[in-house]
């Protein structure tokens, strides 16, 4: 069974999403003027790809990375080649006859099925052939995950989001960097102001839709009303908003409808003076032409980005891909004044899988009566009053106008709770990480986190036989003097049970040091802390702890370090340290390649 289509009326990502949900297995078949590539799926899980016109396969990637050695490559081909029916895709070959290590296996193909995806993205017009596999064998290209010691995430829906994140941010940056230099694509000219960047709002450099990649446009219908409507600011001419409260307040006094008018659709205040973007992000979901134009013209004065639907059904990829920013979202639910039969409840019960996100209501008296103590235990962040024609018609106006001067000052407390959380500083450590193309900058990074909370901290490189110190900072002098290199400081790699143990495992550590009264080699050094609680984060690469960072609280109290957000930055980090070293033996594999026709591998 096979389908086809034109990418620009079934966009890739759709293809992806339909393919995922329905557990389907086979071979999706790309073609543009550019040339051809293929993704590969069993049971809605992408586990292979060719490149575009198979300049890069899975064979040079394990090659470049060091996975694999050339003869080991021509070893497993002949291997193939002599199979007849029972030939296997070349990683099952590899993995079955022991030439590869599962985790070298599977980094090396998600980074060849993100580097196809994100290449794709940057069509804008193609073909889809999708050969459906008979019995769901998807071609074989199937791999048993038992033995496999971390969960690596090469569901298609993982895989497309990362690969969103990443267009999304080469966009943002004015090239495609990496990603597009692999792929051979350059000098795209494209301007945005997606959010999450430092530009102005996106009325004023947003998505020119006759250069940008249409896929980026058309990541899902309902998105692309939403981003329109947030580029428009046709909500707030005087004539439309004058309409809006004339209907609205059809009995109000006129000074009052002139208050109104002035705070929608007047010129920003004179002491508006233009600062660094708030942290927040807006997202409204009401049915209410007032409300819908009272939280975008209030964001729209306080530069904060919004965006407003009447659908909550399609924010998924709008809620995830804002996220990705960093940013605080802030989700705004307006109750109806009719709703007694608890969907709100449950509508906040569904926005929990969203944690990272802040869910206010706007509801009327009414609901405060009847549910507002049930929606506050439900984890909502706050309830704030809304204007309400049935709760009471004489004071709706007054209402409207207490909201709409109120709703800043609510933003700005938002925004400066994130800035300050240790939530605003995870995620702004995250997008740094995001930039880092080595370990030593993936490592420093680490180090500028910590140094919010712990006086002291030295990276340690692992060695077969000491720990050799690389970074610090608080060690010779105060902390307030930044990080540092720290020279001529090794030590034994039993010299705490502690630091064999993070070593072994993989395992971050935060707790007592091994022995407070043994003369630990480093405590002779550095000098002992004055409490025991120390910290140890290990970096990862290819299942093994290739180095730590120690960091203790030297003279001062322990504080209390947010452990669930280190325990994250491992797991990030751990991806970021492969991803990077990845990305350049493929930079430098495909710069020596440029002239030669690649192999054939698969």
């Amino acid at each position: 069974m096979s389908l086809n289509g034109n990418l620009e009326h079934f966009p890739i990502i759709d293809v992806i999403q339909l393919l995922h949900g329905a557990r389907k297995s086979g071979v999706l078949r790309l073609s543009s003027a550019k040339g051809e590539s293929q993704l590969v799926f069993h049971e809605g899980d992408l586990v292979s790809a060719n490149f575009l016109n198979s300049r890069v396969r899975i064979g040079q990637v394990l090659v470049s990375a060091g996975a694999i050695t050339e003869e080991q490559l021509a070893q497993a081909l002949n291997i193939q080649d002599n199979a007849g029916e029972d030939r296997k895709p070349l990683v099952i070959t590899l993995l079955e006859h022991g030439m590869v290590n599962e985790i070298a296996a599977y980094n090396g193909i998600e980074s060849l099925i993100e580097m196809t995806v994100v290449e794709v993205l940057t069509w804008k017009e193609g073909h889809f052939t999708l050969d459906i596999a008979r019995n769901d064998q998807g071609g074989g290209y199937h791999f048993s995950r038992t033995k496999f010691p971390q969960r690596i995430l090469l569901n298609a829906q993982g895989i497309l989001m990362e690969s969103l994140r990443i267009f999304d941010e080469k966009v943002r940056e004015g090239s495609m960097d990496e990603i597009l230099s692999i792929a051979g694509v350059s000098n795209l000219d494209l301007d945005t102001g997606l959010p999450g960047s430092n530009a102005p709002a996106m009325q004023s450099n947003g998505l020119d839709q006759d250069r940008a990649p249409s896929l980026l446009l058309n990541l899902l219908a309902e998105q692309r009303v939403m981003i329109q409507r947030s580029s428009d600011q046709s909500y707030r001419e005087l004539d439309r908003v004058k309409k809006l409260i004339v209907d609205e307040f059809p009995a109000a006094a006129k000074d009052q409808k002139r208050q109104l008018l002035s705070l929608l659709a007047g010129p920003l205040p004179e002491d508006n003076k233009a600062s660094a973007p708030p942290g927040i992000a807006v997202i409204v979901i009401t049915r209410s032409p007032l409300l819908t134009t009272m939280v975008r013209s209030i964001c729209f004065q306080e530069a904060v980005y919004t965006v407003a639907t009447d659908n909550i059904a399609s924010l998924d990829i709008n809620i995830r891909l804002l996220l990705c920013q960093a940013l605080h979202l802030v989700i705004l639910l307006d109750v109806p004044h009719g709703d007694a039969s608890g969907d709100t409840l449950q509508i906040c019960r569904d926005l929990q899988r969203y944690p990272q996100a802040s869910i206010v209501l706007l509801a009327c008296a009414r609901f405060w009566d009847t549910h507002a103590l049930q929606a506050l235990g439900s984890g909502i962040r706050s309830v704030i009053p809304r204007p309400c024609r049935e709760c009471t018609t004489e004071s709706y106006i007054q209402q409207a106008l207490t909201f709409g001067t109120g709703l800043g000052a609510f933003l700005r407390t938002l925004s400066s709770e994130y800035s300050s959380s240790n939530e605003q500083r995870f995620f702004a450590c995250i997008s740094q990480l995001r930039s880092c193309k080595t370990r030593t900058e993936i490592t420093v990074t680490i180090l500028d986190f910590l140094m919010e909370v712990f006086e002291r901290a030295i990276v340690f490189l692992v060695t077969d036989s000491e720990l050799v110190a690389k970074h610090s900072f608080g060690v010779n002098e105060g902390k307030t003097e930044g990080i540092a290199r720290l020279a001529n400081l090794r030590i034994p790699l039993d010299d705490q049970e502690i630091f064999e143990d993070c070593i072994k495992t993989g395992q971050m550590y935060y707790g007592f040091h091994s022995d407070s009264t043994w003369p630990h080699q480093l405590y002779r050094i550095i000098g002992r802390p004055d409490n025991p609680e120390v910290l140890l984060f290990p970096f990862i690469r290819a299942n093994r702890v290739v180095a730590f960072i120690y960091a203790d609280f030297g003279a001062q109290l322990a504080a209390a370090p947010a452990l669930h957000y280190l325990d994250a930055l491992i797991h990030y980090t751990t991806a970021q340290i492969s991803v990077s070293a990845y990305r350049q033996k493929l930079k430098s594999m495909l710069d020596t390649a440029e002239n030669s026709p690649p192999p054939s591998i698969i």
